[in-house]
């Protein structure tokens, strides 16, 4: 792996690797979700990045032109405090794909065509995300657990909130958030650090400090959130250790692999077994500064799902057995591995971190010698443990989902 600056500011990471002739190139920015002004505009942060995608540069075709024309997939990824702009296209064609991203973000131009299509795309893709189980509670525990900020608010709203929008909104957003300054670049598979060298300059006459990390407000007190859904659901959340805290952290990330990785998981089997039609998620969100410990469910009775769920999480507040407890940590630096074996992979984690403020914990820097197996090597029964006991020892953010009760006739 190497890591430059770019030419205009900015941070760009390749990772080459042997494989398929595949590149993943993606363009991380720190922004808010909901925009820079004091009042809060859902979905502008992803309706942005979608103009200018669709848009039409000064020179050239559209990104999204670009990376069709050679087969490859383009996406755009949102979180309450970053964005993300991934192509995964062949190798062959990485270079240019670079060149065409960095033109696009790096002096963005929204045309009305662009922000037509764009809106009708994000309007659909906010309709149908209102029909995910694991979207509609995760945005609910984010709601509850923070009062104010990005974090507060779905980063995709509803379709009122995208047409809301004006393209002024979207020009004001896209020339503060997508600057050089403020990105970084990942490029990861058959390529060379040479690669860099296709980004362009971005421009000159603007600030050049990156954005700083929202400060989310936490809610002064949590209580239990009933809300209307298409199907039966739940789910808790916690606020756990910032990224800072790496061991904390990845004891927090040992204990969502441990309960919910979907193969193997404690609460997984136990579903599969019991409930098989039944949905799970749940994962730790490591975030700059809290992270969140997240889980989600559906099914046709919730009680008996929120039970199995419940109990794994007590299992947590005591040690495991140390026998059971070596297993799993082995199968849990498994699983780490497992998951950076492709070039999407490996981009999304170098750029997820690196965008949350601490890129040499990420898994895979400097390989089994690196922070982050460093620290999962480390973990003890007993510790994890103490972690499980300090975050999730205290009352959650609970959420019940269910269908509007229809009216007696």
């Amino acid at each position: 792996m190497t890591v430059a600056r770019l030419s205009a500011g900015g941070t760009a990471i390749v990772r080459p690797f042997a494989g398929a002739p595949v590149a993943a190139i993606e363009l991380w920015y720190r922004a808010p979700s909901t925009g820079f002004g004091t009042t809060a505009e859902p979905s502008v942060a992803r309706l942005a990045a979608q103009v200018v995608a669709a848009s039409k540069p000064l020179i050239g075709d559209s990104l999204g032109k670009v990376v069709n024309a050679m087969g490859g997939r383009l996406t755009v990824t949102v979180y309450s405090d970053s964005v993300a702009i991934a192509a995964i296209v062949p190798a062959s064609g990485a270079r240019d794909v670079v060149r065409s991203m960095t033109t696009a973000f790096f002096a963005p131009v929204v045309t009305d065509d662009g922000f037509h299509a764009a809106e009708r795309d994000v309007e659909q893709e906010a309709l149908f995300g209102g029909f995910d189980p694991e979207t509609a509670v995760r945005d609910a525990v984010f709601g509850e657990l923070f009062s104010a900020g990005p974090q507060h608010y779905p980063a995709l709203g509803e379709p009122k909130d995208v047409s809301a929008i004006g393209i002024a909104d979207v020009r004001s957003f896209a020339t503060r958030a997508f600057r050089s300054q403020n990105a970084t670049l990942v490029v990861s598979g058959r390529v060379d650090p040479t690669i860099v060298a296709a980004a362009v300059g971005g421009r000159a006459d603007v600030d050049d400090a990156p954005e700083a990390p929202s400060a989310p407000t936490l809610a002064a007190e949590l209580a239990p959130v009933s809300k209307t859904f298409a199907q039966p659901s739940g789910g808790y959340g916690w606020v756990g250790p910032a990224i800072a805290e790496e061991r904390e952290a990845t004891a927090m990330d040992f204990m969502a692999d441990y309960l919910f990785r979907s193969d193997d998981g404690l609460i997984a089997k136990q579903f599969a077994a019991a409930y098989p039609d039944a949905f799970l998620a749940g994962n730790f969100i490591t975030l700059h500064d809290p992270g969140v410990m997240f889980v989600a469910y559906s099914g046709k009775d919730l009680a008996p799902l929120k039970a199995i769920v419940d109990a794994g999480f007590a299992k947590m507040r005591a040690p495991l057995d140390a026998r059971d407890f070596a297993i799993a940590l082995a199968q849990f630096q498994y699983h780490m591995r497992s998951d950076l074996q492709t070039p999407t992979q490996v981009a999304d984690n170098f750029g997820w971190y690196t965008v949350e403020g601490a890129p040499d914990y990420a898994p895979g820097v400097n390989g089994d010698r690196g922070a982050y197996f460093t620290y999962a090597s480390s973990l003890t029964p007993d510790f994890v443990a103490a972690v499980a006991q300090k975050y999730l020892g205290k009352p959650p953010a609970v959420i019940t989902l269910a269908p509007p009760t229809k009216a007696k006739s």
